[in-house]
């Protein structure tokens, strides 16, 4: 019921390597993985529902996990491929944990970064003080109107602070530049007219609507998976990656020390090099 938007590089007779973004994000994220996987894999990289150049249905209800979880697997089918290597990124992440659980047979091998699988997050947000202050983002985004307003006050100026850390770190007088070459892209995907709000029911609906169901999954995954985590995120906290590493023992964990949030951007090279090694060794 929905068109899903993609980018697609790499032999169409290889394995498919398919990633989700988070938010705020778009497939654009994924440049740097792209290059480095699209000799040895057919990458697709795709717009959620509900972002940039996918459709954006009406209504909170339509961004349900099991609607994006369903889309995952019609676009694995409408590709051409029975199964993939699934790798994610923050609410991609939240995807992509349920997809394994509800679609193993379509997961070959599943990579998430920097994004809980929300069972454990929902158990950390309701007993780790400090995972509850920085979600408060996540119960401002509940509120109607306000929300989308102040993401784009300033000229989408949280942008300009929200994504481009590793620019941030250079010293080079071309830094002011670098950082906007960044973030102008993001800008210009979410200045479109209703491009913020159909991001911001993918919060409406896990917390108002979804948070039982969701957080009632097993957490026994069937395929090799890994979680990629940068240690400098601001948003999600530490004790994530560390209660997965002792609770479930199926999920590998990298760190990234210097990585933060948006870790694939941030740090692509450790990055890639930590996905090339692991998937070598599985």
């Amino acid at each position: 019921d929905v068109r899903i938007h993609y980018v697609a590089s790499g032999p169409e007779d290889k394995p498919l390597m398919l990633f989700l973004h988070g938010f705020p994000e778009f497939w654009y994220s994924w440049r740097n993985q792209i290059r480095e996987f699209q000799k040895d894999y057919r990458v697709v990289a795709i717009d959620q529902r509900g972002y940039s150049e996918s459709s954006k249905p009406e209504g909170v209800d339509n961004y349900s996990l099991d609607k994006l979880t369903s889309d995952v697997d019609e676009v694995i089918q409408a590709l051409g491929y029975k199964s993939c290597v699934l790798v994610a990124h923050d609410w991609g992440g939240v995807v992509a944990w349920d997809f394994g659980l509800r679609y193993p047979d379509r997961v070959d091998k599943l990579i998430v970064m920097n994004g809980p699988p929300f069972p454990v997050f929902k158990n950390i947000l309701e007993t780790n003080e400090e995972q509850a202050k920085k979600s408060r983002y996540v119960f401002f985004f509940q509120l109607p109107y306000l929300p989308e307003l102040t993401i784009s006050l300033d000229d989408f100026a949280v942008f300009n602070t929200l994504l481009p850390t590793k620019y941030r770190k250079e010293t080079s007088e071309n830094k002011d530049e670098a950082i906007q070459e960044h973030v102008a892209p993001y800008k210009y995907t979410f200045s479109q007219p209703g491009a913020l709000t159909p991001p911001l029911n993918y919060y409406r609906h896990l917390m108002t609507k979804g948070y039982a169901s969701a957080a009632e999954r097993d957490l026994k995954y069937l395929m090799p998976a890994l979680l990629i985590w940068g240690s400098q995120d601001k948003a999600l906290d530490i004790a994530i990656p560390n209660t997965i590493e002792k609770e479930v023992p199926t999920v590998e964990v990298k760190k990234i020390p210097n990585g933060n949030h948006f870790v694939q951007t941030d740090a692509p090279d450790e990055v890639n090099n930590a996905m090339r090694e692991w998937l070598n060794e599985h």
